[in-house]
């Protein structure tokens, strides 16, 4: 809260509400600068879906990425994350995005993977998680598949 709070008093104390734009939280919050999920945290843990966080907006992300979150809660917000085109599925065009996000380094593009590299890893990856026949990996499928992963809880994590 002391975080939070330094970021403008005045506008806190006038309204405990008040909704800090991304620039501002980044600018306090140090671990979302150079994350390649930024957009998506402020999309998916904005409660009034406008980029801005509030306090209680800043706390759900927090817990969701305490390494206390239970596994079944913090793989749906994980879900909401990676579903990046928001439509309840992670297809294999989300998965090639997720790919581009990860090896993509600001303007240099050398661990940056061709088209079809991608699209195999994709086609591999919904073949290997294919528990039903949907061609894309839905919200119960993923927390499935990230139970069977030891390490999920403390690699979708990050620490204020």
């Amino acid at each position: 809260m002391k975080k939070f709070y330094s970021i403008n008093p005045d506008k806190l104390e006038a309204d405990y509400q008040y909704r800090f734009s991304k620039e501002d939280i980044v600018n306090k919050f140090e671990v979302l600068r150079n994350n390649p999920f930024q957009d998506r945290l402020f999309r998916v843990f904005s409660s009034h879906d406008d980029g801005r966080f509030s306090f209680e907006d800043l706390l759900d992300l927090c817990s969701a990425m305490c390494p206390e979150c239970p596994l079944e809660v913090k793989a749906a917000w994980a879900f909401k994350v990676f579903d990046l085109d928001d439509d309840n599925q992670i297809s294999a065009k989300d998965i090639c995005q997720i790919i581009d996000r990860l090896t993509w380094t600001g303007n240099n593009r050398s661990n940056f993977l061709d088209r079809e590299s991608k699209a195999k890893i994709a086609e591999i990856i919904l073949e290997e998680t294919k528990l039903d026949s949907s061609g894309s990996i839905g919200l119960s499928e993923f927390k499935i598949m990230m139970s069977r992963i030891p390490e999920f809880s403390s690699s979708f994590y990050f620490k204020l």
